[in-house]
């Protein structure tokens, strides 16, 4: 379960459908596994093959910040991560969104 209110969540997916529609993104930490704090971090991996680069990682960032959430969002790039930060997600991982269909 994802420990946001429904406001945060539609804001959250929207953002994301807008920023990485490509990719599947899970939250991990303290608001996956429902012992998340009203200032608590949402923690989300944007599940990539390839490194999304520092311009895109940067601009999710700058817009997660300027949306007016109550609490900070820290986003990493799958690719980017180590293989025990990688262990570490999915301990808690829950899935957020999946991918958009792509037209055939």
């Amino acid at each position: 379960m994802i420990d946001l209110k429904p406001a945060y969540m539609r804001t959250v997916k929207g953002i994301l459908a807008g920023a990485v529609p490509e990719y599947e993104v899970l939250v991990y930490g303290l608001r996956a596994g429902g012992t998340a704090k009203p200032y608590s971090y949402l923690d989300l991996a944007i599940m990539t093959d390839k490194p999304l680069g520092v311009e895109r990682m940067e601009k999710l960032a700058a817009t997660f910040a300027g949306a007016g959430l109550p609490f900070r969002v820290e986003s990493v790039d799958w690719a980017d991560t180590s293989n025990d930060f990688r262990k570490e997600i999915k301990r808690t991982a829950v899935v957020l969104r999946t991918p958009a269909k792509r037209a055939k």
